[in-house]
């Protein structure tokens, strides 16, 4: 179309256009064929087939392999930008392009010319569902920073994550294009990216753009801001396009602490500015990075206090997120990061027992381990003030039993019973619940509240669990996974957050797994990343091949290797965070892997 933002991606051509081996051309179809393998896999019939060689048609018809030893496994991935892990097909066409004119030049009226790039010709090609969030498509914009905060893990990023400059007329061309092929009620859209995980409401031209995305969509613009730009002018203007909800990095509600963590000039601009959501209606969210310095003592003062400042202003929640940290932000140990997790979470279980607002941890896991033996289960850690539960009558500490009628079983059913009832706006819907050893029966009105809680912008009519929960659904999955590969001893990869809700619900249920089947669960070290991350959703192929090759080498051979979906979420395309193909740890282990589909454990 006229006016589109051009989406153009350079080539990697060597000086002297060729590539290595001996026979270029034999070299240049085995690049074709490992770059098919990226994005599609073979079948015959309606099974998947595993190739790892080819053999020519013509004379020289011995067998070539696809995956030779030594390799560089990255060797496919083309780090064009982040379209390579969102959209492959656009690192696929750039692989086949550099492959051929490895061999051939291009030409035009019989002279050879020299090419760098190309470019997407028809945008109309590209549209799928890839929309999501239509909040998302700010990120595009969010690619400056008015702040330096010492636990930014934008510090020493893999390359894969930086984000190209570009000029602010460019990035608004590139949304303005974007919108005109969004297509809210259906999720399609263009391609997404990773955006600028920075601040976007610096962007000169963000309200311009939120205008424009709230034309098109009544959905909620949920915004994740330092607070830097949250001046009166602003905050009034963004009042205007609700339903909206920021998340503020706060950090400190001292002027002198937030300066010293995050760098901020006038840290007097975010700390005031949740008075000023509060008297506009606009609900938030207040973050805070525990980041124990320059004591874990003044950490966690500073954390209660800016916590009760945050509920004073009527935040919706307080989000406290476990500080972390990478290899590539530091190759040494910062903290202990046990103790000072521990400390943590023990000292926001007491704010909730002080303040009117709910207190959650990020990674909520890491308390459920530390503090619950029984795991999974629907208890309510707080209740948004003003939201239907908590005018309902419901409380921390409650543990849902039944919603309108349906037995709760976890948390993830009760999650889901809550969020059917919010967006049906139910009146009068009974909720029955475990409080003190005692059952209580409670009458629920969806319609019933008032800021900071709205219908339009809220979850759970206003419940807060202690994170997303694990769905006992994946056991059935995991069985059919099992049976249809006819596997008799399975090695189960998971996370160390995840594993002990998973043994406890394997325990309690049997039943998922097939008799006389023997099931090993193995927790992979996240090598890539480093420092102290432990979640599961940020492990990459590499670290998945490095714990089965030394699995294997105790002497140890599974029929099946089943990996969890949700480090290979980006887009559907089956991808690490690296742009690896999950495929690659059976090419390399020789081990037959399967995906197990569920979600990212989070809220």
């Amino acid at each position: 179309m006229e006016g589109d933002y051009v989406f153009r991606y350079p080539l990697r051509i060597p000086a002297d256009g060729r590539m290595n081996g001996r026979d270029p051309v034999a070299e240049s179809i085995r690049r074709q064929f490992r770059n098919l393998l990226d994005v599609a896999t073979p079948c015959s019939g309606d099974k998947e087939v595993r190739v790892d060689g080819f053999r020519l048609l013509g004379p020289k018809r011995s067998i070539k392999s696809l995956f030779q030893p030594g390799e560089d496994p990255g060797e496919s991935v083309n780090p064009i930008s982040s379209a390579s892990f969102y959209e492959p097909r656009i690192s696929f066409i750039a692989n086949q392009l550099e492959s051929l004119l490895s061999l051939v030049e291009l030409e035009y009226q019989g002279k050879p010319i020299q090419v760098d790039g190309f470019r997407l010709r028809n945008l109309d090609d590209w549209v799928d569902f890839h929309a999501g969030n239509p909040a998302d498509l700010l990120l595009h914009v969010a690619s400056r920073c008015d702040c330096d905060c010492v636990f930014c893990y934008n510090k020493g990023s893999v390359d894969a994550f930086d984000w190209p400059e570009r000029s602010p007329d460019q990035e608004l061309d590139e949304v303005l294009t974007r919108l005109r092929y969004y297509q809210p009620r259906s999720g399609r859209g263009l391609f997404p990216s990773f955006g600028g995980p920075r601040e976007p409401l610096l962007h000169p031209h963000i309200l311009t753009l939120l205008k424009e995305l709230r034309a098109r969509t009544n959905q909620t613009l949920r915004i994740c801001t330092n607070g830097t730009q949250l001046d009166r002018n602003m905050v009034s203007a963004l009042a205007q396009l609700f339903p909206i909800y920021l998340d503020v990095s706060l950090n400190s509600s001292s002027p002198q602490r937030r300066c010293s963590l995050m760098n901020d000039p006038q840290p007097e601009t975010a700390i005031y500015s949740l008075k000023l959501l509060r008297d506009h209606g606009i609900p938030f969210t207040t973050t805070i990075v525990a980041w124990p310095f320059p004591s874990l003592e003044e950490t966690l003062d500073d954390l209660r206090r800016t916590a009760a400042y945050a509920g004073e202003c009527l935040t919706a929640l307080v989000q406290v997120n476990l500080p972390g940290y990478s290899r590539f932000f530091s190759e040494q140990e910062l903290f202990d990061t046990e103790k000072v997790w521990g400390e943590i979470v023990l000292c926001v279980r007491e704010l909730r027992q002080e303040l009117n607002c709910p207190v959650v941890i990020r990674p909520s896991l890491f308390e459920e381990n530390l503090t619950k033996e029984k795991k999974n289960q629907a208890e309510i850690i707080g209740v948004v003030r003003n939201s239907p539960m908590e005018r309902g009558g419901l409380r921390q500490g409650d543990i849902i039993l039944r919603i309108n009628g349906f037995a709760v079983k976890n948390r993830p059913q009760a999650r889901d019973l809550l969020q059917m009832a919010q967006e049906a706006e139910v009146a009068n819907m009974p909720v029955t619940v475990s409080r003190n050893g005692k059952v209580l029966d409670l009458l629920i009105n969806a319609a019933d509240s008032e800021y900071p809680f709205t219908i339009k912008t809220g979850t759970h009519l206003g419940a807060v669990f202690i994170g997303t929960g694990f769905r006992e659904d994946y056991l059935q999955r995991l069985k059919t996974l099992i049976c249809s590969r006819d596997s008799r001893n399975t090695l189960l990869l998971t996370s160390k957050l995840v594993r002990p809700t998973l043994e406890q619900l394997l325990k309690e249920n049997p039943h998922y797994l097939p008799s006389g089947h023997r099931l090993h669960i193995g927790v992979p070290e996240n090598r890539f990343f480093g420092g102290n991350i432990i979640l599961g959703d940020l492990l990459v192929v590499q670290d998945f091949i490095d714990f089965i090759q030394a699995y294997l080498q105790e002497g140890k051979r599974p029929d099946l290797v089943v990996i969890p979906s949700s480090p290979f979420h980006l887009n559907g395309w089956g991808r690490d965070l690296t742009g690896r193909v999950y495929l690659d740890i059976e090419r390399e282990t020789e081990i037959p892997v399967a995906l197990l589909e569920c979600d990212t454990i989070w809220d």
